[in-house]
């Protein structure tokens, strides 16, 4: 009798205590604070990424191989005005045949960390010290962000400019330095320039009122422009007319705030390492003799880093390396400080 009353009291416990676990694991379920999923969602995550970074790394050696000198930063260099003038021989076919240069990197979310197997690469073997900071804005094959750029918004951009009063992206001032730039740069008068990586049209519009004659801008997402003298591609767009030679040189490239980005997936590309590098010498590729390169990118002369998956910072270690084969010009301002360099 005794050990039947011992049992019932065991069977009651254990009800108890089941009771006990579904009316709390109901009330979690009611607040919102059941985290299960979370672990699981970040194996999957995990895995995903593991299994792209496998996928890709022969991609990504291939890309090596392809950049050749360019991409080899131990490189000695020459002093130069400001830095190091770092030369190479370029293949600008070779650069322009390798897709995987424009492609996404195909994940959900862009990647947190650089993958130990590309740390050398992307820190020039720890010359150059690494933060975080951590962005997901997939944006390449999509729809840019100012999708049509209307005739009334550049002469209104324009107007502002002439006054010096264009606010841009970055601020009044950074747009002025852009302009005090541009005044220096051989080829923007008059010209056909390139601009490399624009979500609205206020560095487009700095062109305009300077006097350059046509412009073609180049993006990751889609633009629609109804202004006369600017049109649009995507970089799938630019590498196949440069291969059908229907793309024509240009008499100068601008860019502002956009190649530090390159290759660090944080916009939808496909990780690279070498992905500024390679934009810039494209850019080289496709500019006439005597052209020039206005550049304004995140600028510490004594401190070389990289914000993962954020930007880069360039000072004497990386930028010979970002614009070989350039002639130094000009020094100008900004906290972006404006450079220009001649061909």
């Amino acid at each position: 009798m005794g050990n039947v009353i011992q049992y019932s009291k065991f069977v009651l416990i254990i009800i108890f205590i089941s009771l006990f676990i579904i009316l709390l694991y109901t009330r979690l379920r009611s607040s919102g604070e059941v985290v299960d999923p979370i672990p699981i969602h970040t194996e999957q995550m995990t895995s995903k990424q593991n299994s792209y970074f496998s996928t890709y790394l022969d991609e990504i050696k291939k890309t090596r191989l392809v950049c050749g000198e360019l991409c080899n930063t131990t490189r000695k260099g020459t002093p130069g005005i400001f830095f190091d003038k770092i030369t190479a021989t370029i293949n600008c076919e070779a650069l322009f045949k390798n897709e995987y240069v424009d492609s996404s990197h195909g994940l959900a979310h862009a990647p947190r960390k650089i993958p130990s197997i590309l740390l050398n690469d992307y820190t020039m073997n720890g010359k150059m010290k690494v933060h975080m900071a951590y962005f997901n804005q997939q944006y390449l094959g999509s729809t840019a962000r100012t999708p049509i750029w209307t005739k009334s918004l550049l002469e209104e951009y324009v107007a502002l400019a002439k006054k010096g009063k264009l606010f841009g992206t970055y601020g009044i001032p950074e747009t002025n330095a852009l302009r005090d730039g541009l005044q220096h740069a051989p080829g923007v008068k008059g010209g056909r320039v390139l601009v490399i990586g624009s979500e609205k049209p206020w560095v487009e519009a700095c062109l305009i009122e300077i006097g350059a004659k046509s412009i073609v801008t180049l993006e990751y997402g889609r633009i629609k422009s109804e202004h006369e003298q600017i049109t649009t591609m995507v970089p799938s767009e630019y590498r196949r007319k440069f291969l059908d030679n229907t793309l024509g040189l240009f008499d100068a490239v601008v860019s502002f705030s956009s190649i530090e980005h390159s290759g660090l997936g944080r916009y939808g590309d496909a990780l690279n390492p070498w992905g500024d590098l390679i934009v810039v010498a494209r850019a080289w590729c496709v500019t006439k003799t005597n052209g020039s390169l206005v550049l304004g990118v995140l600028y510490d002369i004594n401190n070389d880093y990289i914000t993962f998956n954020a930007h880069r910072c360039y000072g004497r270690k990386r930028y010979p390396y970002l614009t070989t084969n350039w002639n130094q010009h000009y020094l100008g301002k900004g906290h972006q400080r404006v450079h220009v360099f001649t061909k």
